[in-house]
């Protein structure tokens, strides 16, 4: 039986994948991983594989990886899912945009103001 030693890249512990053959693809290891580790079946990130020794990154899921490899895992967002600092950043600027709408600007109001004292004659 051969494997593959990995681990993510803020975490010092190494898990293991085990595999029968000489070789594995990148995408068996994603998905392997995502199993072990119960990440979900739709989630809102990929893994990005790098190899350890190298720190090349294997960017086709086709890719082989010889057996007792090391590799480290990086979670990378897809960019479908839009993150709370993003959502409360458009809230906010929509908020203001409500805001800057609705107030009337304080040179009007005087002039208004001047109006009404006068009884809307203009001096």
């Amino acid at each position: 039986m051969s494997c593959i030693h990995y681990k993510f890249r803020n975490n010092s512990k190494h898990d293991t994948i085990q595999f029968d053959g000489s070789y594995i693809t990148v995408g068996e290891i994603k998905q392997a991983i995502l199993g072990q580790k119960k990440m979900g079946r739709a989630p809102d990130f990929t893994l990005q594989i790098i190899n350890a020794q190298t720190q090349e990154i294997y960017k086709d899921d086709n890719q082989l990886i010889p057996r007792n490899a090391d590799v480290t895992v990086k979670r990378v967002p897809t960019g479908n899912k839009v993150s709370k600092a993003q959502l409360a950043a458009q809230s906010t600027s929509i908020d203001m945009y409500k805001m800057s709408a609705t107030i009337t600007p304080l040179s009007s109001m005087v002039n208004l103001h001047i109006l009404s004292l006068n009884n809307g004659l203009i001096i």
